[in-house]
């Protein structure tokens, strides 16, 4: 499984082109979003998949302490790209993109997931699997599960309603709405972290650092990219940022914890958004899975996984992960075909459906 790890790695590593010039207004755009996203994604279903195999611990040294550190850390980019592209919309379109939110963001999405929980659901009906009304209403709001991964779907929601009532409050004012945002997650974290695993609240201040890099991207750029001197050091300064923030978070416990991890979260998107100061990050396979096919890959993944668990596959790992690969892209993509037939159906065939499409990661 090494081998699987380090092609997705080169994937994006081969994805990377020197931009001479420097940084300029679309370095972060949806193709370069959506690559990174596409890598983070990757390595979200292997990590998913390592779950449903046993390897021998002679064997791959590098996936073992991949499993080891990984974290929630491979969604941050999810959160961070997702509260950028939110705010440069906000920003440049305003009140006509928010009053777009209560439907092509919030129903949509949400309805996405619940037709995902509803096959789930009907796939542990016929394996006989016990489950209690609250348990499968729970489901329906990412805060339980029935198989399929739903925490995140859950936080990218409830940052979703946040930023609508924001700039409800703040319409013109896009640094109160933004403190608005941090106000209500504060206090979310603070809550979750008392009722809910850890997962539904060491990353959600991603999102925050999105939208507040959006805000001062000029002025960062301008600083960070003075000089190659400049580049490096910041570079190397965000990387001890982040090793030692994460260190602190796997030695405490509590509040400590929570926020380290938050740091080393911000921190470890922030390396990809150095990168694109002076690189083009560019690959059409990466942009597909981290872009229009990212919710049906990100919310399907488990179902290959735990069907293809039952045959031969299981003691050939490598076999294993590509069949459920390629399931998994077949599946999210008569998935999507099907949500969209049901979706334009239901609310009518306007422009704005027409184009709509569920990325919890980026919204540009």
């Amino acid at each position: 499984m090494d081998f699987i790890l380090l092609l997705i790695m080169a994937s994006f590593g081969l994805s990377l082109r020197y931009r001479s010039s420097g940084p300029n207004a679309a370095d972060l755009d949806r193709q370069t979003t959506m690559t990174i996203n596409g890598l983070l994604l990757l390595l979200v279903v292997f990590s998913h998949f390592m779950t449903y195999i046993a390897l021998p611990v002679h064997f791959a040294k590098l996936t073992q302490v991949w499993m080891l550190v990984k974290g929630q850390l491979i969604v941050t980019t999810f959160l961070f790209f997702s509260g950028y592209g939110i705010y440069v919309q906000l920003k440049k379109r305003g009140r006509p993109y928010l009053k777009t939110f209560p439907k092509h963001r919030l129903l949509f999405l949400w309805s996405k997931f619940a037709l995902a929980v509803t096959l789930y659901l009907m796939i542990a009906l016929m394996t006989k699997r016990a489950l209690t009304l609250p348990h499968v209403l729970l489901s329906y709001l990412g805060l339980a599960t029935i198989g399929n991964s739903a925490w995140y779907i859950f936080i990218i929601l409830f940052l979703y309603v946040l930023t609508y009532f924001a700039w409800e409050l703040f319409p013109t004012n896009h640094r109160q709405a933004v403190g608005f945002i941090v106000l209500g997650c504060l206090v979310y974290m603070l809550i979750a972290n008392w009722l809910l695993p850890e997962y539904y609240a060491n990353t959600v201040f991603c999102y925050v650092a999105g939208m507040g890099y959006a805000h001062y991207k000029v002025v960062i750029e301008r600083v960070v990219c003075r000089n190659w001197m400049r580049y490096l050091l910041v570079g190397l300064s965000a990387l001890v940022i982040f090793a030692a923030s994460y260190l602190i978070c796997a030695q405490t416990s509590g509040l400590v914890r929570l926020v380290s991890y938050q740091i080393a979260g911000v921190m470890f998107a922030f390396c990809f958004v150095w990168l694109t100061m002076r690189f083009n990050i560019r690959n059409p396979v990466l942009a597909y899975i981290g872009g229009p096919a990212m919710f049906s890959i990100y919310i399907l993944q488990r179902i290959p996984m735990m069907g293809l668990q039952q045959t031969g596959l299981v003691n050939r790992p490598v076999s294993y992960f590509i069949s459920v690969l390629g399931l998994t892209l077949l599946l999210g993509w008569l998935f999507d075909k099907g949500t969209r037939v049901l979706w334009l159906h239901s609310f009518g065939r306007s422009k704005q459906a027409s184009k709509v499409e569920v990325k919890p990661l980026s919204h540009h």
